[in-house]
């Protein structure tokens, strides 16, 4: 039979050959100490300021602590223009009726301080696709709503991922 301190002294060796193992692979958590160093403070321009999105990335820029800076002018400028989701048929059932879609959901970004762009203006898109069953329209309306929640999620990250890979170049 084994003992409580022999389980103890086992799942300690194993917590730490794998702590070793993930450091000396190269592996850390993802962080975003380049954002905030790079852009201690930003002003948010957002056409939809009360929408999901803004929600989600003033969240997402708070825990990289970044300030969120309305009256400082000194701060650059995060400018997101036309979040647009479309959605489209791509595929049809026996019934002629569509079997599967396609969503895409977009936005404009560009990163300005003093006039001088420091991320140039460009289209972040994510795109899902999935099949709807003509048998449970409720429940395709509630897939719906969390795959466009998790596309917004992945829009987030990719413009956390461009404002880490502009400070890291400025």
């Amino acid at each position: 039979m084994v003992s409580s301190w022999h389980l103890n002294v086992l799942r300690t060796s194993i917590l730490s050959v794998v702590i070793v193992v993930l450091t000396a692979c190269g592996f850390a958590l993802r962080g975003s100490d380049s954002i905030a160093a790079g852009y201690g403070s930003l002003v948010l321009d957002i056409d939809q300021p009360n929408g999901e999105f803004a929600r989600l990335l003033r969240r997402s820029l708070g825990t990289a602590n970044v300030n969120l800076d309305a009256e400082n002018s000194a701060s650059p400028v995060l400018m997101i223009r036309n979040e647009r989701t479309v959605s489209r048929p791509v595929s049809i059932n026996p019934r002629a009726r569509a079997a599967q879609y396609e969503l895409r959901l977009s936005i404009d970004i560009a990163l300005l301080q003093n006039e001088q762009e420091l991320l140039p203006a460009q289209t972040l898109l994510v795109e899902r696709t999935y099949f709807e069953d003509i048998a449970n329209i409720a429940g395709n309306q509630d897939e719906v709503e969390m795959i466009t929640a998790e596309m917004r999620r992945d829009l987030v990250n990719q413009l956390l991922r461009r404002l880490q890979s502009s400070a890291e170049g400025a």
